[in-house]
């Protein structure tokens, strides 16, 4: 259940979301070759469950599905109700052959239990999910149910050095209009990478954004 201190945050994060989501997949295909290699960068098997925090409009699924296949199981975690019913109307105009489980909630009370039962994932993705990623509760929870040496990926924005300034004019603007909480673009895979037994970070874009890549 949602505290009182949570709920105005949860009430403007599906705002800002379901403003988003009519335009949203055409706002994120700029990205869509960082997405394909954060995927391949999950180096995901046939069989394996994913988790997909912050999923969206269900972007990641089809390229999730077929790395895992009709054995495999995708857990897609999104709070905003409208871009999940998008999540899911892709999966069935895509054929997704992938079972996915939907969990409508944010990231801190996600009941990854009711998707996972006594399981754990293999893998987890945080693509663009700079809120979820400065939220301590988020990560943990997201980590308590990846089995050991599970492959981990995230990517999103990040401040450059400050004598990159047109790089950094673009991650103010990409940031005013998409995020929450704008502490943490130093470094936003901080609490990730701390609780993660080895993690690379890369950067992208003239250093406007970055690739965290490592295990459990």
């Amino acid at each position: 259940m949602n505290t009182p201190d949570t709920r105005p945050a949860l009430q403007a994060l599906n705002a800002l979301y379901a403003r988003r989501a009519p335009i949203y997949d055409y706002e994120l295909m700029p990205v869509a070759p960082l997405r394909r290699e954060a995927i391949a960068a999950l180096d995901l098997a046939p069989g394996q469950t994913v988790l997909d925090i912050g999923a969206g409009t269900g972007l990641s699924l089809p390229g999730l599905s077929q790395a895992v296949g009709p054995t495999g199981r995708i857990v897609a975690v999104e709070p905003c109700e409208t871009m999940m019913r998008q999540a899911r109307q892709r999966a069935l105009t895509d054929h997704l052959e992938t079972p996915v489980d939907y969990l409508p909630t944010t990231a801190e009370e996600a009941p990854y239990a009711s998707a996972l039962g006594a399981r754990r994932a293999d893998a987890a993705l945080f693509f663009f999910t700079h809120d979820v990623l400065q939220s301590i509760e988020a990560v943990d929870r997201a980590l308590a149910v990846l089995k050991p040496g599970a492959r981990i990926v995230a990517a999103g924005l990040a401040w450059a050095p400050p004598w990159m300034p047109m790089s950094n004019c673009f991650v103010l603007g990409a940031a005013m209009h998409s995020i929450l909480r704008m502490d943490g673009l130093d470094c936003p895979w901080r609490h990730l990478e701390a609780r993660m037994a080895d993690a690379e970070v890369e950067r992208r874009w003239l250093a406007s954004a970055y690739l965290l890549k490592g295990r459990r």
